[in-house]
């Protein structure tokens, strides 16, 4: 008998402490062995156990090799500010976050490594803040169970990234073509002296009207000379001999 009462009360004592550890899902609701960076709030980011994890105050985990890890939440909807709003659309389980501060030059620029080239082109990049974020809660060897040592960042976790400040042989230019310029050779009526046919016609008529002038200045000359020798011949008379011997004027 008192050994029945000794086996209750140890199960009355268990009950509590499994309460304390809360599961927790990731986003698709699938239950993770993670554990709540903060075991005594109502919800909770959830980060993977080890000695030298640690649950960072953007609501990310960082694990003991440096990784920086979007861990589970507490609330299986994921509707609480408390998870981490980061690649949720990752398959089942945690998800690493690839830096892309070799692109962007700051260190609080990343992508979801299951985004292909991402870092490169910007679709589905982001930056989380505060850009160095703090030491929220460290794994507790003992208690197997987080211990809350700082604070968790309250503002908007995340920002839309800029535009890469490193220029990259792959980025896309965008270039603006300007209308082609027509080289074709000119027409040979365009390479002509421009004259129109009127211009042409009025030359030609001219010219018949000057040549037929010079043609009739010539024959009034022509014709004025001879009126005038033939004036000068009725004048002038030669002498000629009479019979008698006389020189007389004929």
């Amino acid at each position: 008998m008192k050994t029945l009462v000794f086996v209750g009360a140890f199960v009355q004592l268990l009950v509590p402490c499994s309460a304390v550890i809360k599961q927790c899902y990731y986003p698709d609701g699938s239950p993770s062995s993670d554990f709540p960076c903060d075991p005594n709030a109502k919800e909770s980011a959830c980060c993977g156990s080890g000695l030298g994890s640690t649950c960072l105050s953007n609501r990310l985990c960082q694990s003991n090799n440096g990784n920086i890890i979007r861990g589970s939440c507490s609330d299986k909807d994921w509707s609480s500010p408390a998870c981490a709003p980061f690649c949720l659309g990752a398959d089942t389980g945690g998800t690493d976050l690839i830096s892309c501060s070799n692109v962007t030059n700051a260190d609080n620029s990343f992508c979801c490594d299951h985004t292909n080239g991402c870092c490169d082109s910007g679709a589905g990049r982001f930056n989380v803040l505060p850009r160095d974020p703090d030491v929220f809660a460290t794994w507790n060897n003992e208690a197997s169970s987080y211990r809350v040592v700082g604070t968790v960042y309250t503002g908007n976790p995340t920002s839309t990234s800029s535009a890469p400040a490193k220029t990259t042989s792959t980025t896309a230019a965008t270039t603006t073509s300007s209308a082609p310029t027509n080289t074709s050779p000119p027409n040979d009526s365009d390479q002509s002296s421009g004259l129109s046919n009127g211009a042409k016609i009025g030359i030609g008529v001219g010219v018949g009207v000057g040549v037929v002038l010079l043609a009739a200045i010539a024959f009034l000359v022509w014709k004025l000379r001879q009126r005038k020798a033939s004036s000068m011949a009725v004048r002038i008379h030669p002498l000629s001999w009479t019979l008698e011997g006389r020189r007389t004027r004929i």
